[in-house]
């Protein structure tokens, strides 16, 4: 009998890159080991995360914990990685940084005592990026009938020097938006309520990449890497251009193998049809059972030189190109009736809706209460209330 199961690690490109899932047929279900791994050379933790395949969308991955995690150098040296969380294994800073030139391989073992390899990865240099930027462009949707104006952010890249054939790029977007209808009042209940200086307002959001951007040196005319487009920004659709936004573009090496697997990758997701009219199943990572042969092991392990660079888009520069504004899908219900307010209140809980204003006469007695979506008044529901350490207000 043929079960559904959601094979993560083909989406996952990178520890913090996520891709739409996609599910596949297969003869018999087994919960196989899923190992994402990234090895950099940036002065920060790395970090291998483990998981174990379920069988369809409305289970969760099971992370597995209780795994000993390590890195071994072309020199022995053995770098070992601890749980900061179930399934969450990092690195020390202090103690491990990627080198380029340096070759590394991932070694497991798992508490039911089953030892995992994968194949040594050589760290290969990357050229910096030379610009990022934005144009305006458009887009179409419903089926090609309806054009949309927005901006798109492109990548220079000049190859020559370092000469990496092959390169991936993923971004993180973040912006900062404020709720059309802040809580200005604390429901105690029935009756009672209490005003409260404005909280919540002003957030920011992040978003991982959640495409496969690769590049072949064998694919391209020139080492010189010009208008490479990254990410569309449709204004009218999302609230990134309401006040500030930011991207950063991180550009990695890769090898030949890894440039294999992330393209085969990118075609199924990007096809159509039938995933098995491109490639069967599996697609083949690097890594390996190395006590029983007979235990598959799905996942890839990276190791990556990487540059990155981020701009800034603010509002007064959206607003010179005349791009769409967007506009919250917010309703505001005002009820001016007191009878009922219970039944109603109760009624607007369950809907979703928050109190989030109380209008008042002269003598303080309320005359209107006026209910929004939770998500229109409190912020962080879809983001973070903390400002990101790195974020410049530009105006």
């Amino acid at each position: 009998m043929k079960q559904r199961i959601l094979i993560l690690f083909l989406l996952v490109i990178s520890l913090s890159t996520c891709i739409d899932p996609f599910y596949l047929e297969l003869e018999d279900y087994e919960s196989l080991l899923v190992v994402e791994g990234l090895i950099t050379d940036e002065a920060a933790s790395n970090t291998i995360k483990l998981t174990r395949t379920f069988k369809n969308a409305d289970g969760s991955p099971v992370m597995v914990s209780n795994a000993e995690v390590s890195v071994q150098d072309e020199n022995g040296v053995i770098t070992l990685f601890h749980e900061d969380e179930p399934g969450i294994y990092l690195s020390d800073p202090t103690q491990f940084t990627g080198r380029i030139g340096g070759t590394y391989s991932l070694h497991i073992r798992t508490a039911d005592g089953l030892e995992y390899v994968s194949d040594v990865c050589t760290m290969k240099a990357v050229p910096g990026i030379d610009s990022l930027y934005y144009e305006p462009d458009s887009e179409f949707y419903d089926n090609g009938t309806l054009e949309e104006a927005g901006l798109r952010v492109y990548l220079d890249t000049d190859n020559r020097d370092e000469a990496c054939p092959y390169m991936r790029w993923e971004f993180e977007e973040v912006w900062k938006f404020r709720v059309p209808y802040p809580l200005l009042v604390e429901d105690l209940g029935y009756r009672e309520y209490k005003t409260k200086h404005v909280e919540n307002d002003i957030c920011w959001r992040y978003e991982q990449s959640n495409q496969i951007l690769v590049y072949s040196s064998e694919e391209e005319s020139s080492e010189l890497i010009s208008r490479k487009p990254i990410q569309f920004i449709n204004p009218g659709r999302s609230s990134r251009l309401l006040r500030q936004y930011s991207i950063q573009v991180r550009q990695y090496s890769l090898s030949r193998e890894e440039f294999s697997f992330l393209n085969n990758l990118r075609e199924i997701t990007e096809s159509e049809g039938d995933i098995f009219e491109k490639q069967p199943f599996p697609i083949e990572g690097n890594i390996r059972c190395t006590n029983n042969e007979y235990v598959n092991v799905l996942g890839y392990f990276q190791v990556s030189a990487v540059k990155s660079q981020r701009i800034y888009i603010t509002r007064s520069q959206a607003d010179a190109l005349e791009l769409p504004v967007y506009e919250y899908p917010c309703d505001r219900i005002i009820w001016h009736r007191w009878r009922y307010q219970e039944v109603i209140y109760r009624n607007l809980l369950k809907d979703g809706y928050v109190l989030f204003w109380v209008e008042e006469d002269d003598f303080g007695m309320p005359v209107s209460f006026q209910f929004t979506a939770a998500e229109c008044a409190d912020c962080t529901l879809t983001g973070k209330l903390e400002e990101p350490d790195f974020w410049v207000d530009m105006e």
